[in-house]
């Protein structure tokens, strides 16, 4: 499915640190449903590392594992603001 990419890591320690990361998230929104958090894990934390020929495919095997979820992207305004400026 995805092309073979030397830095793409898919072993225990990648896993534990997404884990890692989606418990943050849940912390951060307690009642948030665990499918969107854990969706919007995988999402984040692995698109950065994704070549993008795999971006679009990537995506779709993330809603295939998630039908019917919708996890939206959490903008940080400041962050924003901050790139924006030195964009200029």
């Amino acid at each position: 499915l995805l092309s073979k990419q030397m830095h793409y890591d898919w072993g225990l320690r990648a896993v534990k640190s997404l884990l890692r990361q989606a418990g943050q998230l849940k912390r951060a929104d307690p009642d948030m449903d665990e499918y969107p958090i854990l969706m919007r894990a995988l999402r984040d934390f692995n698109t950065p590392k994704i070549v993008t020929e795999d971006k679009p495919i990537f995506l779709r095997l993330i809603e295939d594992l998630f039908p019917g979820v919708e996890a939206e992207a959490k903008m940080d305004p400041d962050m924003e603001r901050v790139a924006s400026e030195c964009v200029k």
